[in-house]
C-alpha cells in the first residue's frame, strides 16, 4: 500500500500525462480538421482532339460530244533557213572580147588601133563626128558595142565629138594620171578599147562631158539597128 501522499503524487503524474496526452490529441485534431480537405474532385477529362479528315472534290466528270480529240503529233524541229539578200535583178555583163595586138591590128587601121589599143589622140576638130548629128547609134569602132545616143550629142567646141551621157553598163571609167594631169580615162566595157575622157563641165541634166575620138567610134543611122558585138 501507499502512503497517501505517494498515492497523491502518482496521481498528479497521471493527471498530467491524461492532459498532456488529450491536449496533444485536441491539437492533433483540430490540425487535422483545418488541413483535411474533401475528397479531390476528379478532374474532368481533357476532350480527345477530333480528328479532321477532309475530303477533296472529285472532278466532274467532263462530257465529250464528237470523236474524242487524237493526240496531237509530236512537233517536228524546224531548221532555220538563211535567206539570201533581194537585191534588184541586173542584166548579166556580157564577156569581155580578147584579142591578140596581131588580131587587132588585122581588124583596126593605123589609126584606129593607136588610139584603140594604144590610148592615142587624134587632133582636135580633125574627126569625122564632131560637127556630125544625124539621128542615130554611136557604137565602138572595135567591137560595135552601142556607147552613146544621138540625142545626147552637143557641140561642146572643144574640137571632139562631145555627149552628157552614155548607154547605160557600157564605158568604163578609170583614173588616168598621165601627160601630168588627173583625168578620168573612157573605154568600152566590152573591150576595153580607148574612147577618150569624161569631165564635169558639160550641160544638164548630168553636168558631164564625154570628149571621145572619132576614130573610136561607128554611127550607125535611126534608120538601122546596131549589130551585134563583133
Amino acid at each position: 500500500m501507499l502512503s497517501r501522499a505517494a498515492e497523491y503524487a502518482l496521481f498528479s503524474r497521471m493527471k498530467n500525462v491524461v492532459f498532456t496526452t488529450a491536449f496533444a490529441a485536441a491539437l492533433a485534431g483540430c490540425g487535422d480538421r483545418d488541413t483535411a480537405s474533401a475528397p479531390a474532385a476528379p478532374e474532368p477529362a481533357k476532350p480527345s482532339p477530333s480528328i479532321v479528315t477532309t475530303t477533296e472534290p472529285e472532278p466532274s466528270p467532263v462530257r465529250v460530244t464528237g470523236d474524242p480529240a487524237q493526240p496531237k503529233p509530236a512537233a517536228k524541229a524546224v531548221q532555220s533557213v538563211q535567206h539570201e539578200p533581194i537585191m534588184k535583178p541586173t542584166n548579166a555583163a556580157d564577156p569581155k572580147i580578147v584579142k591578140t595586138e596581131a588580131e587587132w591590128r588585122a581588124t583596126l587601121t593605123p589609126d584606129e588601133y593607136r588610139i584603140l589599143r594604144q590610148k592615142g589622140t587624134e587632133r582636135a576638130f580633125t574627126g569625122k563626128f564632131d560637127h556630125h548629128f544625124k539621128d542615130g547609134t554611136y557604137v565602138c569602132k572595135a567591137c560595135g558595142t552601142p556607147l552613146f545616143l544621138s540625142e545626147t550629142k552637143y557641140n561642146s567646141g572643144c574640137g571632139w565629138p562631145a555627149f552628157y551621157e552614155s548607154i547605160d553598163n557600157t564605158v568604163d571609167e578609170t583614173r588616168d594620171a598621165s601627160l601630168g594631169m588627173v583625168r578620168i580615162e573612157i573605154t568600152c566595157k566590152k573591150c576595153n578599147g580607148h574612147l577618150g575622157h569624161i569631165f564635169d563641165d558639160g550641160p544638164n541634166p548630168t553636168g558631164l562631158r564625154y570628149c571621145v575620138n572619132s576614130a573610136s567610134m561607128d554611127f550607125v543611122p535611126a534608120e538601122k539597128k546596131p549589130s551585134a558585138a563583133k
